[in-house]
């Protein structure tokens, strides 16, 4: 029962998409027909603002931390978590009041990574960080991520690597257009080093 109500406990706060809500009652738009559609951070961000992308990431990593507590109060078991995670990643991919047309899970698969496992979701978020930095893509650096993290605890242990697995294979199946495009050369580039360098006031040299 652990499990299922984990699950149940994660799929109900999944549900609660912070970019639905703040575009609807703030901003009076539907972030499902604007850019590229996808209810999540990114595409808040890019239509309506950086502010509005970092409140957006804000409530998903708030309503993570909140359901990650609760069934941690519940249930003592570190598995537990790893339920709560898998329940939030179809609430927020799936969400039943939407239609189950939801975002794609990113902030809510490293948050649940980094308080399953730190050091492991550190090292792999670090490999993500200088993949993001080589491809400027958005698309393949969190796959990696999740694919990486996941195959070191199934080796650790196996009923957690099979939880995380499957979340994976949400991610990629969300993520599946971007991959499309990617390999197809047709992915958006994004420069994370001279965003960095322009907000530091650094010039790229000519």
């Amino acid at each position: 029962m652990m499990r299922l109500w984990s699950i149940i406990i994660g799929y109900g706060f999944g549900c609660l998409l912070t970019a639905v809500l703040i575009c609807r009652f703030a901003l009076h738009k539907d972030p499902t027909k604007v850019g590229s559609g996808n209810p999540g951070t990114a595409n808040v961000g890019a239509v309506f603002g950086k502010k509005w992308g970092i409140l957006t990431c804000i409530g998903d990593i708030l309503k993570t931390l909140i359901c990650l507590l609760i069934v941690h109060c519940f249930f003592s078991d570190s598995i537990a978590l790893l339920y709560a995670g898998l329940g939030l990643m179809l609430g927020h991919c799936f969400p039943f009041w939407e239609h189950f047309h939801g975002g794609k899970g990113v902030t809510v698969a490293v948050i649940v990574a980094a308080l399953y496992d730190t050091p492991v979701a550190a090292v792999t978020l670090l490999i993500a960080f200088f993949l993001l930095i080589i491809l400027q893509n958005l698309t393949v650096p969190p796959i990696i991520f999740i694919i990486l993290f996941s195959l070191y605890e199934f080796l650790t242990t196996q009923e957690a690597g099979i939880v995380l697995l499957i979340m994976t294979l949400v991610m990629v199946y969300k993520f599946r257009y971007d991959l499309r495009d990617f390999f197809a050369g047709k992915g958006k580039k994004v420069d994370v080093l001279y965003s960095i360098k322009k907000k530091l006031g650094i010039k790229r040299d000519n």
